[in-house]
């Protein structure tokens, strides 16, 4: 055994003693932690993120020197004292961040360097001498809270004293009325406690059966056993009146204690409850101490378990969808772009509203033949022109797709064209919203048959293996010049500026310097494949506006377009015949150049991009190229006819079923509703007859065979 001198006791004392004496003075791991974090403002608004740090200690702590090294970049000046119980926030942009939050949040520092991932990574703090003094690495999707991913959330950590890198030890902030960034920057989190109530997780329910109890099972785990763990929950009736099934969700939860099996398993059964109606429940389970926990979290994304009793009568050809409101009726233009960046800027020069920071609406989708019903709770229901805009959660989304337009509006052949238009562009290879048809119910009253088509958003950018963080615009009709004309459709917080020099750029050239310019600038490919499915479809509309355009972010940086609205397309335009006998938009249509001799309505001047593009030598010849190529493999009626045919067997039942709506009564219960052909506010009355359906039908064939035999003539004659 080695002796150790008086002297070497005397240091390792004073070693000790200086390590108590640190923690006291709450210098050590633990006393200053990551206590908040806004890493995904609404609207992608990442010039609002931030990052907050607590002095969990009693004595003051000087950060100077301290810094990010990872996720952000940032080192604290000298000196920073950060008062005991005290907080500081460091920002993504400290101006913005004070325009937002207001000059009353007591510590702001400055700007960090970076961007919080909008999917997670690890954020670490470490001392003036690199020692970590808190880390951890959060997430988007469960176990993590959702609603911090973009809709008004910051993530809250509940307890100082648990470990930092448990999910379980953070919440969702409180959800605000209307979305905006919330949280609490600068004062104690809404989440905040002195310990960690019980975890729950595993939430489920047993299948259905009429006049048998429901069975519903969570896992709960906890250093005690809990005090208590319950079962909350509501039944919703969807057969009732829209007033009485809304009453309901503002009843009073029915709660019931759940059984242990002393594994951590809860079980409780429900009474029998009744058909066509929706559950909602969730687990409270409290610690002798008091301390509770929710699950789901009331504010999350999704705060209850949903469940639809009762079966899939679906024997129909096309999914059924049921759409339930239960709040207010969400007002047209509440999309978040609208309020964050374009008030004064619409053609009506209304205030737009901010949408809501969680929907109030249920989605239930049934599938063909007998599949299980899928149930989308707590989505926002947008009303736009002819039917809704149905918002998805990014972690429960239907089939892929975020936001899906349901419509039938103005003339009924566009629910037919405006699928086949999409088809065709995802046949050539050209990246294009998902489409297709549902029949439709609306708090309880049938509506027939309606076009789906997926919204160009985020979502659709990651379906189709395009980077997210790129920029998105929609081009409008109704506004002048470049900026206006392109409608922002995320990162708020970029300009125009680089868009605006590329037209000045086009223009300013020509021939093999434009060429150049071309090939730096836009992914050539994709635009010559967009332009010639354009020409295929004679769709007049889809060259100078009415698509989307993108720009992939740096490196790349270039442009392609992806295709939108695609009503006016087989033989349609303004004014056409009844027989949509028009095979004739020349190939020179989008360039530019002036317009016919005789005045046609469905003359365009070019785009800004498509006149320069198409009027360049070497972009044509490719864009020729391609049009040969599709007139002989995918724009062919050998080749389409397969799509068509489908879309009339898929239908044929659903036109009839739609015109049976003017005389069959909807029931709620004892009470009984006539809807009308025409549905008020949505437009677009039903095909009148089969008969009608079938010559759509055959005029899109006619349209095929005419079209591209016209286009292989004017091919061949080199124009």
């Amino acid at each position: 055994m080695r002796i150790r001198s008086p002297v070497a006791v005397r240091w390792w004392r004073a070693c000790l003693l200086c390590f108590v004496l640190r923690a006291a003075l709450g210098s050590s791991p633990g006393a200053v932690v990551l206590n908040e974090l806004m890493y995904h403002p609404p609207d992608d608004r990442d010039e609002l993120q931030w990052i907050e740090l607590h002095n969990a200690s009693t004595n003051a702590v000087d950060l100077a020197g301290w810094s990010f090294q990872k996720g952000v970049t940032y080192t604290f000046p000298s000196p920073t004292r950060l008062a005991p119980g005290g907080f500081a926030v460091i920002a993504s942009h400290r101006e913005a961040f004070l325009r937002h939050y207001g000059t009353s949040v007591p510590v702001v520092l400055g700007s960090f360097q970076g961007r919080l991932s909008h999917s997670g990574e690890t954020l670490e703090l470490v001392d003036a001498s690199g020692a970590v003094m808190d880390s951890f690495r959060y997430g988007d999707s469960a176990p993590w809270p959702v609603s911090p991913d973009g809709l008004s959330a910051s993530l809250e950590r509940i307890a100082i004293l648990h470990p930092t890198t448990a999910p379980e030890n953070w919440a969702p902030s409180v959800l605000p009325s209307s979305e905006r960034a919330a949280g609490s920057p600068g004062r104690t989190n809404a989440a905040a406690a002195p310990g960690l109530a019980p975890v729950i997780t595993d939430l489920n329910a047993g299948p259905w059966r009429s006049g048998h109890p429901l069975d519903l099972s969570a896992r709960v785990t906890s250093a005690e056993v809990p005090a208590s763990v319950v079962l909350a929950y509501q039944a919703i009736p969807l057969d009732a009146p829209p007033e009485a099934a809304r009453a309901a969700t503002s009843a009073p939860w029915t709660e019931i204690a759940m059984r242990t099996t002393g594994t951590g398993l809860y079980t409780a059964s429900l009474p029998p409850l009744p058909g066509n109606h929706l559950l909602r429940a969730r687990v409270i389970a409290r610690s002798a101490r008091g301390l509770e926990r929710i699950h789901p979290h009331p504010h999350d994304a999704r705060p209850t378990l949903s469940l639809y009793l009762g079966a899939n009568t679906n024997s129909a050809q096309i999914p059924f969808v049921s759409i339930h409101e239960f709040g207010p009726r969400e007002p047209r233009g509440t999309s978040t772009q609208d309020h964050f960046r374009n008030q004064g800027r619409r053609r009506d020069a209304q205030a737009v509203p901010a949408p809501p920071a969680r929907g109030s609406a249920v989605v239930l989708y049934l599938p063909p033949k007998g599949a299980p019903v899928q149930v989308f709770d707590h989505v926002r229901v947008t009303p736009r022109k002819g039917g809704w805009k149905l918002r998805f959660h990014k972690d429960r989304m239907l089939e892929s797709m975020s936001t899906v337009n349901v419509l039938f509006e103005e003339q009924p052949r566009h629910v037919l064209s405006e699928h086949l238009s999409f088809e065709l562009f995802r046949e050539a290879g050209v990246a294009s919203p998902l489409s297709g048809h549902w029949r439709i119910w609306h708090n309880g009253q049938p509506l027939g048959y309606h076009l789906y088509v997926e919204q160009v958003n985020g979502s659709f950018l990651r379906r189709n293996r395009k980077d997210d963080a790129g920029d998105l615009f929609k081009i409008l009709w109704y506004e002048q010049g470049v900026a206006a004309q392109h409608e922002k459709k995320n990162n708020a917080d970029h300009d125009h500026h680089a868009l605006e020099e590329l037209v000045r750029q086009l223009r300013a050239t020509r021939g093999d310097a434009q060429w150049e310019l071309i090939q730096r600038h836009f992914n050539v490919d994709a635009c010559v494949n967009y332009y010639a499915v354009n020409m295929c479809l004679q769709n007049w509309d889809g060259f100078f506006n009415n698509h989307f355009v993108y720009q992939a972010p740096a490196p790349d940086g270039r442009w392609e377009i992806f295709p939108w609205d695609e009503d006016k397309t087989w033989g349609d335009y303004d004014g056409a015949s009844a027989s949509y006998d028009w095979y004739t938009m020349p190939l020179t249509f989008g360039m530019t150049g002036d317009p016919p001799k005789q005045w046609s309505q469905w003359w365009r001047p070019g785009g800004w991009f498509s006149a320069p593009l198409l009027a360049n030598a070497q972009f044509r010849a490719r864009f020729k190229a391609r049009l040969k190529e599709l007139c002989q493999t995918v724009f062919t009626l050998d080749h389409l006819d397969v799509a068509i045919t489908r879309l009339e067997r898929r239908l044929e039942p659903e036109v009839a079923y739609r015109a049976t709506l003017a005389s069959a009564p909807a029931s709620y219960g004892p009470r009984r509703f006539r809807l009308p052909i025409a549905i008020p506010g949505l437009g677009g009355g039903p095909i009148d007859s089969t008969t009608e359906f079938k010559e759509h039908i055959e005029s899109f064939r006619r349209q095929v065979k005419q079209r591209r035999e016209f286009l292989l003539n004017e091919l061949a004659s080199g124009k």
